[in-house]
């Protein structure tokens, strides 16, 4: 169950990586490329819902090297 803050849906890497049927180790990295744009958290990483459906329809930006 995501973590609701302000009306705002959060999502954990154990929720993505379950939703996106894959492991936490490639959501993470996904993070830290910046192919998926999240915020950690209280040393955590999460992502909103709007920024996972953005994700998901292919409307995000193309990581920076």
């Amino acid at each position: 169950m995501p973590l609701e803050v302000s009306g705002i849906k959060l999502y954990s890497v154990d929720e993505v990586a379950e939703m996106l049927k894959s492991t936490k180790p490639t959501i993470r990295a996904y993070f830290r490329e910046g192919k998926l744009m999240g915020r950690k958290i209280s040393g955590k990483w999460h992502i909103t819902e709007d920024n996972l459906k953005n994700y998901l329809s292919g409307d995000y930006p193309v990581p920076v090297k």
